[in-house]
């Protein structure tokens, strides 16, 4: 009733509050969703599940951010704490709203960092095992869902259903296995009244197995969160449930929705979903205004009782001691649901039928009336028409002689039309319906180079005017209403010889034509005005494409050169001014602060002055036949030293006299390139690679590294001068974020292409491609 009076709390508060959220607001609410293990968990995948189910419906409105701790795969504190510089550059760059974290160890690691991260942020817990107020370390605007595990009540329930048998509690060490321990110590001496309990949280995969399979008739198990046997190794829980059961002849149980379906009887079931739909509905409601410190923990909740009746069934255990309410999943449908939709159709057909013959009699009973009727209005309307067709004949008689004289005074305007035509400075000709010309002037014979009458009787597609243009301009030209006519400028046309010109035309209705739908097409040949415009627009694109680089060049150096550069002119002040006062170690600190800034400076120039030479055309392109592996051993060569000093090694994979067609000094920048990257972001031991092959009459080269890897958003942006990132290496090593968009450039003036790969913490590969041999056009 708790669970009930709540939600509908926040569904009055969703409806009080409809306009504070809005699609026309100027910006979404963000909520970020730190979860404490990993995502494919299924306890955690559940709790998104049901965040999602809440919040995707206004995602128009609210943009949700995940993130995972990865907390069960890898137990360490400092792991955890690393995140902390993340977070603080994720939170100074995004205003968050509401933070949602799940379970124990992302509440710990949010409470810690509040001050440095998610400083006055509202909070909100879910899946909190054990949860007590001394776990908020007094911190105030957070509240949420403990993760009330009724391991008890099940553990009763097992009892009330097999009084007989005893009971085995499988468990790990985890953190959360600990935090069930110790509900469970707290029950035992309880319980153990009753029921005779063996605890068991030692042992591998399959020692516990082995246990399981030698367990008599008269045992029974609950299995708790097991994720982490006694020799470290990770299980997910689909895993842990199915080991147990292939291994198990006596009925499983447990508390927790992700085991529940996979083999085990059922319990009072933690529900992960509703913990996250609770979540949700909290955060929806802070987002909207309410004081989180007027919401309430709730401590106990997301929990029912759910049975498999596969696996009740199997066992043979009576529902009779189910308790009411109990929700039963897995149940063999009965024949009527089983073919519901069959009973459904065929009831639906019966009635159609039954319409149908309904709807036929009335239809042809009124279809005799209606013939009726007609028959005695046709008698009516052939006398009528009889009378008409004698009146026509009169006319018609009495039209003949009128045309005749028309036709004669028709010819002579024709004749005259015609001298006027060819002596037209514009190509004129007639067309009929089908578009074959059946009038011409000698003007469009000398635009087209044909001879004097030679396109009478031909098709005009055929001719100079293309069947997709021929479509367009009649399509057009059709949907015209009234008098039809119309201009289309600079259509394409062939003459005799295939070459191009380009004509303005018009198109219009010939009227008084003895041929239905003729048209005239006018022709003025504005070649020389294309082409005019089109050197026009192509240097005022190289202007605009000069201009934007200058922009650009300007824009790089107020954003990147500024930094270092006021870094080394205020240790220079600094040291200047008081020099006295430091001492020698202060001073080689500040000399090597100030060394590493100008030398990040001069970096950034050399880097500057060769990107804005690519962009305006200043590096000469001079391409040969290049051997690959020579390249790279002198590139590798360059980098022994630093490499060394990271222990670092480098490898070239590349096999003897594998040559590409390039310009060797852009290649050598390329390469260069990628593999200084290579080894700033590789931790020490690592190893960097080079290596290529050959696939249709191109050669692509790999520059591949096991180093931290780059973030999925950053990959995207690698290649934009205009979002370029940029990222301290594992030794501190600075850089401009030039790298990349100067390889890019020179790869493609080779006639190539770049691309990159990925992983977080499992390194980078870079491929790009060139051609063997230099291209034929």
């Amino acid at each position: 009733m708790r669970y009930l009076f709540l939600s509908f709390l926040f569904v009055l508060a969703s409806l009080t509050s409809a306009f504070a959220i809005h699609p026309s607001i100027k910006s979404k609410k963000h909520i970020l969703v730190i979860h404490s293990y990993h995502q494919s968990f299924a306890w955690t995948d559940s709790i998104s599940n049901g965040i999602e189910s809440v919040l995707t419906p206004l995602e128009n409105e609210v943009e949700t951010y995940y993130e995972y701790l990865d907390s069960k795969r890898f137990v360490d504190p400092t792991f955890i704490e690393s995140f902390d510089q993340k977070y603080k550059l994720l939170c100074s760059k995004l205003t968050f709203d509401v933070i949602i974290v799940s379970d124990n160890n992302a509440l710990n690691f949010v409470i810690k960092s509040r001050k440095r991260c998610f400083k006055n942020i509202p909070i909100i817990f879910c899946g909190i095992n054990n949860y007590k107020p001394e776990l908020l370390m007094g911190e105030k605007r957070v509240t949420g869902i403990a993760e009330y595990t009724a391991i008890d009540s099940t553990l009763m329930l097992m009892h009330k259903l097999q009084p007989k048998r005893k009971i085995l509690i499988i468990n790990d060490k985890t953190v959360t296995g600990l935090a069930n321990k110790s509900i469970i110590m707290d029950a035992l001496p309880e319980l153990e009244k009753d029921i005779f309990i063996e605890y068991s949280d030692n042992g591998n995969m399959k020692d516990i197995q082995e246990k399981v399979r030698n367990l008599s008739d008269d045992w029974m198990i609950y299995l708790a969160p097991f994720s982490m046997d006694s020799d470290g190794n990770y299980y997910s829980f689909s895993d842990a449930v199915r080991l147990v059961s292939e291994a198990s002849a006596v009925p499983i149980y447990s508390s927790w929705d992700f085991y529940l379906g996979k083999g085990i009887v059922g319990g009072y079931i933690t529900s992960g979903v509703l913990q996250g739909k609770l979540a949700g509905e909290m955060a929806l409601s802070i987002v909207k205004g309410v004081n989180p410190d007027t919401i309430p923990v709730l401590k106990e909740s997301a929990v029912s009782v759910k049975i498999d009746h596969s696996v009740l069934s199997k066992f043979k255990i009576s529902e009779s001691n189910l308790t009411k309410g109990t929700i039963i999943i897995n149940r063999e449908k009965t024949l009527f649901e089983k073919h519901i939709v069959l009973f459904k159709n065929i009831m639906i057909i019966g009635f159609v039928l039954v319409f149908l013959l309904i709807i036929y009699s009335v239809f042809k009973h009124r279809q005799k009336k209606v013939l009726e009727r007609q028959n005695l209005e046709l008698d009516r309307k052939v006398e009528d028409r009889s009378r008409e067709l004698l009146e026509a004949n009169e006319n018609l008689s009495r039209k003949n002689l009128e045309i005749t004289k028309q036709e004669e005074l028709s010819k002579l305007a024709y004749l005259r039309l015609k001298a006027i035509l060819n002596n037209s400075l514009v190509g004129i000709v007639v067309t009929d319906g089908e578009g074959k010309i059946i009038d011409q002037n000698n003007r469009i014979s000398e635009i087209l180079d044909y001879q004097k009458g030679e396109l009478l009787g031909k098709d005009i597609m055929s001719t100079f005017l293309n069947k997709s243009n021929y479509n367009i301009l009649m399509s057009e030209y059709e949907q015209l209403e009234g008098s039809k006519a119309f201009i289309r400028n600079e259509i394409p046309l062939k003459r005799v010889d295939n070459s191009v010109i380009w004509a303005k035309i018009y198109i219009s209705e010939m009227l008084y034509s003895y041929s239905d739908d003729a048209n005239i097409w006018v022709v003025d040949d504005v070649s020389e005005i294309v082409e005019n415009r089109a050197n026009l627009e192509k240097r005022t694109s190289e202007l605009k494409k000069i201009n934007e680089t200058k922009d650009q060049f300007f824009s790089i150096i107020s954003q990147d050169l500024k930094g270092p550069l006021t870094s080394a002119v205020g240790l220079l002040e600094v040291f200047t001014k008081s020099s006295d006062s430091f001492s020698d170690l202060e001073i080689k600190k500040y000399v090597k602060n100030c060394y590493e800034s100008v030398h990040n400076i001069s970096d950034l120039l050399d880097n500057l002055l060769r990107w804005g030479s690519i962009q305006i055309g200043g590096v000469p392109w001079n391409p040969n036949t290049i051997d690959m592996r020579n390249i790279v051993d002198t590139v590798l060569n360059t980098f022994e030293t630093i490499a060394k000093v990271k222990s670092i090694e480098l490898k070239n994979n590349i096999s003897l006299n594998l040559n590409a067609f390039g310009d060797e000094n852009m290649i050598k920048t390329v390469v260069s390139n990628l593999v200084n990257n290579a080894i700033k972001f590789t931790r020490k031991n690592g190893l960097v690679d080079v290596s290529a092959e050959i696939e249709n009459n191109r050669i692509e080269i790999l520059v591949r590294d096991n180093g931290i890897g780059i973030e999925r958003e950053d990959v995207q942006h690698l290649f934009d001068i205009n979002k370029k990132t940029q990222h301290e290496g594992t030794s501190k090593e600075s850089g401009s974020g030039l790298g990349l968009v100067i390889a890019k450039d020179l790869v493609e003036k080779n006639k190539g292409s770049i691309r990159v790969e990925s992983d977080i913490n499992v390194g980078t590969r870079v491929y790009f491609d060139l051609p063997i041999e230099a291209p034929t056009s």
